[in-house]
């Protein structure tokens, strides 16, 4: 316990500020709930699934690593990297009527010693179906590779001459960051789990700990053999010795005195919220969906339908973030392998931070506790991991102000927003799903927290440093360079557009040329073309013949007989810069086009593959798509490449305002006129 308070206080890279806290700081804990519970309803943290895609249950994780250890293939040294709901067949699913019976499964990923395994562990009948081992794979990493890093690199000689080259000999309040080493091909890094890890002095940094890096030393460990490899020293660099706080302390020593604070906005509904919480079904307005939790993807919103006059519509089966890849753009030794996979690597829901009333989320939210296996295999959790809100910002859905006749109508605009929030080390990533009362689903990811700097010789740029010590960034401190980088984020959508039967369709917007007695000399027009194979629908964004990608239903048509579907709306978006042979873009295939569809696969689910650590980019969607499957009038899956380049700014130190970045899902013909005409004037 009391080394795991010291680690949580020193923080690592992905600062895992939820697995710092654990125990200690947040009071994670043990529930025999069934995924989620409300808060202020306890009760719900008692209650047995309901629903065939309910997250496991605390007691189901630890009936999962009972059953493994009755069948002989789990014992105490075995860490499990995931342990997550193992989904029931999809027709299975749709078939289900509630109050009827379902199967329970989970799957697991077992580490054993330096040996991966996959099972799949029949909860109902206590019986383990299938236990394989996977060969060349690294899984995610576990808390208890990450803990002792510090110790085992401070202990090692080579490292400790490094430091005493700048002068320090004492390593209290050294902190050293494990970070993922990605696959660069080198031989000896082959068969080895390695971690590559900087680190960083944390004697003045108050609550900005990345703000003072030892700069050019690195250490190269293998954690199956708990060894220091090598250790990098490329010279003496300044270390600097500010705070770089962002606290309010922090912030006074810099302006001197805060502004005066805001009068108060309130966020107040008298008569409560218009959201009902079935436990993981919601209900608001029109729209129905299930909310689960997974510790690797983070929220999974499925089974979305739309009451339409009465009949119940499917629009998108499932929907999660698959992977995060962040790609720095330095060349130096100590810096070209960050080309983090913070999903796969990590874990988005695994680093899941509790979300704060008035801040994070308004103070009339309802906020959901969420439940996750450990790397034991037992259950802890996460308070206030989710918060779900009505969002009005005096904004109209639709108004229309005529002058003729001197009328207005309009209605102001309410959304339903879910979110959640991870720290994945220097970085806060909030997501949220976004229900419109006019048919929209958006998307919405927001950025925040603190760049990763690079420590430097130059205080400004007038000095003669300057300008190579900037190469890969900007100055935004004095000895402190933000190195410029990639976030890139895959979606996965499995749209049910009125059912399973679905297709691609590329509506692309054509340049027609007028008869030169025409008194317009162009016009453009929409010319469709139904996309037959996933290796057609691999598309990217092209402001030059821009086009539209729609999902539409092969069965159903609205009243004017129009095929029914959605589109993905690119809200902004960015293309991948670096070569398609480059090691990171081959493990991350993904970010080669911001479009696909597929084949509904149940096995398909990570963009990067179930394995991305140390992956050499076999198993990615890129991989999946080269074999021209059929993707017309069937079950299909699309997957979203969103992505933002980030060259770094002064503004965005000691601290980053939030950035938002998101794509939409729109209605495309699928109703018969604005389903929110229906919409009353306020009160």
């Amino acid at each position: 316990m009391a080394r795991l308070k010291r680690w949580s206080a020193k923080y690592l890279r992905f600062g895992l500020v939820v697995l710092g806290t654990l125990l200690a700081i947040v009071g994670l804990t043990l529930t025999s709930g069934a995924g989620f519970s409300l808060k202020g309803t306890p009760a719900l943290a008692q209650v047995a699934p309901t629903h065939p895609l309910d997250s496991l249950t605390a007691a189901e994780f630890t009936l999962t690593k009972e059953f493994l250890t009755a069948a002989g293939y789990v014992d105490e040294s075995s860490r499990f990297p995931l342990i997550t709901l193992h989904e029931p067949p999809k027709a299975e699913v749709l078939s289900w009527e509630p109050g009827q019976p379902f199967s329970r499964a989970a799957f697991a990923i077992v580490k054993q010693g330096p040996d991966t395994y996959e099972a799949v562990v029949n909860l109902a009948a206590g019986s383990v179906t299938s236990w394989e081992k996977q060969e060349d794979v690294q899984p995610n990493l576990l808390l208890e590779e990450l803990i002792g890093v510090t110790d085992l690199v401070t202990a090692d000689p080579r490292w400790q001459d490094a430091m005493a080259k700048r002068g320090i000999t004492e390593y209290s309040q050294i902190n050293c960051a494990p970070l993922t080493a990605g696959y660069y091909g080198l031989p000896e890094h082959e068969g080895r789990r390695i971690l590559n890890v900087p680190c960083s002095d944390l004697s003045n940094t108050q609550n900005n700990i990345y703000g003072s890096p030892i700069e050019g030393v690195m250490a190269v460990v293998d954690l199956n053999q708990q060894q220091v490899l090598e250790v990098i020293d490329n010279g003496v660099v300044p270390i600097s010795t500010k705070s770089h706080a962002f606290s309010e302390e922090g912030a006074k020593d810099v302006f001197g005195e805060l502004r005066s604070p805001l009068n108060p906005i309130a966020l107040v509904q008298p008569e409560g919220n218009n959201i009902t919480l079935n436990h993981n079904v919601i209900d608001w307005q029109k729209w129905s969906f299930h909310l689960g939790f997974d510790r690797r993807l983070g929220t999974v919103i499925s089974m979305v339908n739309y009451q339409d006059n009465g009949q119940i519509r499917p629009v998108l089966y499932e929907g999660a973030l698959s992977e995060i890849f962040v790609p720095y753009m330095d060349s130096g030794d100590a810096w070209y392998y960050r080309t983090y996979m913070d999903s796969g690597e990590y874990g988005f829901g695994w680093l899941a931070t509790p979300l704060v009333a008035g801040i994070d989320c308004p103070t009339n939210a309802t906020f959901i506790d969420a439940v996750l296996p450990d790397d034991e295999g037992n259950a802890f959790t996460t308070e206030d991991a989710i918060c779900v809100f009505e969002q009005y910002q005096g904004n109209p859905i639709w108004r229309h102000n005529e002058v003729t006749n001197e009328t207005y109508e309009g209605r102001p605009q309410v959304d339903l927003v879910v979110r959640m929030m991870s720290t994945i080390g220097n970085y806060d990533y909030a997501l949220d799903w976004i229900f419109s009362q006019s048919g929209m689903i958006k998307v919405m990811v927001g950025a925040t927290g603190v760049d990763a700097v690079k420590g430097v010789t130059a205080q400004s740029m007038s000095d003669p440093t300057a300008l190579a010590d900037t190469t890969y960034g900007t100055l935004i401190a004095p000895g402190l360079v933000g190195v410029s980088h990639d976030h890139f984020f895959s979606f996965r959508l499995d749209l049910d557009v009125d059912g399973t039967a679905n297709r691609l369709v590329k509506d692309g917007l054509r340049l027609q040329e007028l008869p030169a007695d025409h008194p317009r000399r162009s016009i453009w027009m929409p010319e469709s073309q139904v996309l037959a194979t996933d290796t057609q629908a691999r598309l990217k964004l092209n402001y030059d013949t821009p086009s539209r990608w729609r999902i539409e239903s092969s069965e159903a048509t609205n009243y004017l007989g129009n095929p029914t579907s959605y589109q993905i709306m690119p809200i902004d978006n960015s293309a991948n810069l670096l070569l398609p042979e480059d090691y990171p873009t081959q493990r991350a295939g993904f970010v080669k086009y911001h479009l696909w569809v597929t084949p509904y696969d149940p096995n398909e689910i990570y963009a990067a593959g179930t394995y991305p650590n140390q992956s050499k980019g076999d198993d990615t969607l890129f991989t999946w798509t080269g074999n021209d499957r059929p993707i017309v009038d069937t079950d299909i899956v699309t997957w979203y490449t969103l992505g933002f380049h980030h060259v770094t700014v002064a503004e965005d130190w000691p601290i980053m305002s939030t950035s938002w970045h998101g794509f939409a899902l729109k209605p495309v013909n699928f109703f018969d006129r604005n389903p929110s005409l229906d919409l009353r004037r306020p009160a």
